[in-house]
C-alpha cells in the first residue's frame, strides 16, 4: 500500500518533520508549509464577518424606526393629516429596510462561508500521514514551493509514504539457485 502525498494548497514548505527511511503513524505530522497567507485570509474574512454583524445591526435599528415611522403615518393618515402618497411612501421605506436586512443577513451567512473556507485552507498547511508506514521517497526540501494539484495538472510530490508490514515480491529464480531458497 503506498499513499503519494502532494498538496492541496500552494505554498512554501517551512518545516519537514521526517527523514526518507523513517517510520510514521497514522495523523502524524510530516511537513509544515507556510501559514501566513491563509492567516492573513481567515484574518480579512473574520474582519468582514465583522462588518456584515454590524450591517445587521444597522438594519434592524433602521427596520425599527421605520416600522414607528410608519406607524405614526397611519394614526395621522386615519386623521387625514397626511395624504395617500405619504403614507405610501413610508411604508416602502419600512418595505426596503426589511429587504436590505434580509441582505445583509444573507451576506453574513456568505461571509460564514467563506470563512470557514479560508479556516479549511489554513488547515492544509500542516501535512499528516494518511496512513502506517515508512517514508520511502522525499523529492521536497525546505523552501521549495508545494504546488497544489488540480484536475488538469499534477502539483508537485511531497513525498511517497508506502506500507511495508507486508510485502509480497514476485522474482525470478534461476533452477540452479532454487534449492537454497
Amino acid at each position: 500500500n503506498e499513499v503519494n502525498l502532494t498538496s492541496e494548497v500552494v505554498a512554501k514548505v517551512t518545516e519537514i518533520l521526517v527523514a526518507e527511511g523513517d517510520k510514521v503513524e497514522k495523523g502524524q505530522l510530516l511537513l509544515r508549509l507556510d501559514p501566513e497567507s491563509y492567516r492573513n485570509a481567515i484574518e480579512r474574512e473574520e474582519a468582514s464577518r465583522r462588518q456584515g454583524v454590524i450591517s445587521i445591526e444597522r438594519q434592524r435599528l433602521a427596520l425599527a424606526l421605520a416600522e414607528k415611522k410608519l406607524e405614526r403615518g397611519a394614526q395621522l393618515f386615519e386623521r387625514k393629516m397626511i395624504g395617500q402618497s405619504e403614507y405610501d411612501d413610508l411604508r416602502n421605506a419600512r418595505d426596503l429596510t426589511r429587504v436590505e436586512l434580509k441582505s445583509s443577513e444573507e451576506a453574513l451567512r456568505r461571509a460564514d462561508a467563506i470563512l470557514g473556507e479560508a479556516r479549511e485552507q489554513l488547515s492544509k498547511t500542516d501535512i499528516r500521514a494518511p496512513i502506517d508506514g515508512v517514508i520511502v521517497s522525499l523529492p521536497i526540501k525546505v523552501g521549495e514551493t508545494a504546488i497544489a494539484s488540480t484536475n488538469a495538472f499534477a502539483g508537485a510530490q511531497l513525498m511517497t509514504l508506502a506500507d511495508t508490514s507486508s510485502i509480497q515480491a514476485e522474482l525470478k529464480v534461476d533452477e540452479g539457485d532454487i534449492a537454497k531458497i
